[in-house]
C-alpha cells in the first residue's frame, strides 16, 4: 500500500506572505491541523501547524490590527520532511515516528500533490484489520519458520474461510512470531476447530465483531 492510496489530494496551501490570523481560520473551520506553505511556483517552502499559529498569535500583541502586520514565514517550519506518492505507507509512518511529526506533504515534480497525516494512517490500519466491520479476527503465535503461514491459511481455506488481510509482528521470543488474520465466510467456532492441532500454534485471541463475541481459545 502506498501513500497515494490514502493521502488527501490537492490540499489547501498558503503563501509565505499570508496573514497568520487568516491562515489560522482555515484549519479551524476546515477541520485540519497542517498547512503546506508554497511559493509562487507552487513549490513547497514550509509547513505550519494550527497549534503553532495559535501560540504565535497569542504572543503577537493586541489589538488584532497589530497581529496583521505579521507573515506566515515567521511561523512556518522551513525544513520539511516530505514523501513521494509512491512511498510505501509503512515507510511514511516510520518517518513520522522518527521525526515526531503528525503529517507529511506529498511532493511530485517539486509540487505539492497531497498530504498524509497520522489520522490517515490510523484509518488505513483499522481498515486492513477489519475495524468496524463484520470480519472475524484471529491472532495466533507460531514458530518463526518458513511454511507456518501457508499451513495456517490452508486450514482456513479448507473450511471455506477467506483470509482478507494478514499482519505479522514480533513475539517476545525471537523464535516465535504473532500473526493476526482477518477472515470472512466462517464462524469463530469453525475457525478454531480448523486450526486446532496445528503443531506449535497458540491461539492468542479471536474477535467476532459481527456478533460482538470475544472468544477465548
Amino acid at each position: 500500500m502506498f501513500v497515494r492510496d490514502c493521502m488527501t489530494r490537492e490540499p489547501v496551501t498558503v503563501r509565505p506572505e499570508s496573514d497568520p490570523l487568516a491562515a489560522m481560520m482555515l484549519p479551524r473551520f476546515r477541520q485540519f491541523r497542517h498547512l503546506p506553505v508554497v511559493d509562487d511556483e507552487g513549490r513547497l517552502v514550509g509547513i505550519v501547524e494550527r497549534a503553532d499559529l495559535e501560540l504565535f498569535l497569542s504572543k503577537a500583541g493586541s489589538p488584532c490590527i497589530a497581529k496583521r502586520q505579521h507573515r506566515l514565514d515567521q511561523v512556518m517550519i522551513r525544513e520539511v520532511v516530505t514523501v513521494p506518492p509512491d512511498c510505501p505507507l509503512e515507510e511514511a509512518a516510520t518517518l513520522m515516528v522518527q521525526h515526531k511529526i503528525g503529517s507529511l506533504p506529498v511532493v511530485e515534480a517539486e509540487k505539492v500533490v497531497g498530504i498524509i497525516t497520522e489520522t490517515d494512517i490510523f484509518k488505513q490500519f483499522a481498515a486492513v484489520l477489519g475495524g468496524g466491520t463484520g470480519s472475524l479476527r484471529l491472532t495466533v503465535q507460531v514458530a518463526n519458520t518458513p511454511g507456518q503461514l501457508a499451513e495456517l491459511a490452508g486450514r482456513i481455506a479448507q473450511v471455506n474461510g477467506n483470509v482478507c488481510s494478514v499482519v505479522a509482528y514480533a513475539a517476545r521470543q525471537p523464535e516465535r512470531v504473532n500473526i493476526t488474520l482477518r477472515v470472512e465466510g466462517v464462524g469463530p467456532e469453525t475457525l478454531l476447530e480448523a486450526i486446532s492441532g496445528l503443531a506449535g500454534l497458540d491461539v492468542l485471541h479471536t474477535w467476532g465483531h459481527a456478533e460482538g463475541d470475544v472468544l477465548s481459545p
